[in-house]
């Protein structure tokens, strides 16, 4: 019989689609108040991979922010929630929402992204919401699964992983000597 334990603390992170830069600034205090500091940002990049989110833009640039506190990966649900609250009050009567925020978290061997669709390799974790592991760190770097988002298995993410990657060791670490 296996031992249940707590599992480790990941690093929260926020992977946004925002047309404007205005939107994208009008969100973060929320963020903040949510989450947490910031503790990272990332360069922001056109967003080529799809035209799924054309209902909130058309030339949408991807940004990740990376949160201070280490989370329970227990959060994740809740988290997804209240991103999608966020999203909501972006509405302008003529868009439901003017941004997309996804979260997801690092846990030193995978990226985990929440979702409010199901899929066959999506795992329900409550509250309708799924979890899938879009990404995996194995032998030294991030290796796609063959459902992974393409922009997730792109070359111009890697940086943007590995920068998250290395919050999240530096961030473990500082716990961990903190509690000795």
């Amino acid at each position: 019989m296996g031992v249940i334990r707590t599992p480790k603390p990941v690093k929260l992170f926020i992977a946004i689609l925002y047309p404007e830069r205005e939107i994208l600034e009008s969100v973060k205090p929320a963020l903040r108040e949510h989450f947490g500091e910031i503790e990272w940002e990332s360069p922001h990049l056109p967003f080529t991979h799809t035209d799924y989110y054309r209902s909130i833009g058309e030339k949408l640039t991807r940004v990740f922010l990376v949160f201070e506190p280490l989370i329970d990966p227990g959060q994740l649900a809740d988290i997804k929630i209240t991103t999608n609250q966020i999203e909501a009050q972006t509405g302008d009567g003529e868009k439901e929402r003017r941004i997309n925020l996804d979260p997801g978290y690092f846990d030193g061997g995978k990226i985990v992204l929440a979702t409010t669709k199901n899929f066959s390799h999506r795992v329900y974790i409550g509250k309708g919401i799924y979890a899938e592991a879009t990404i995996k760190w194995e032998k030294g770097a991030f290796r796609p699964f063959e459902y992974t988002y393409p922009d997730y298995a792109s070359e111009a993410y890697q940086p943007i992983l590995l920068k998250i990657r290395e919050l999240y060791r530096k961030s473990l670490a500082e716990r961990e000597s903190s509690t000795r």
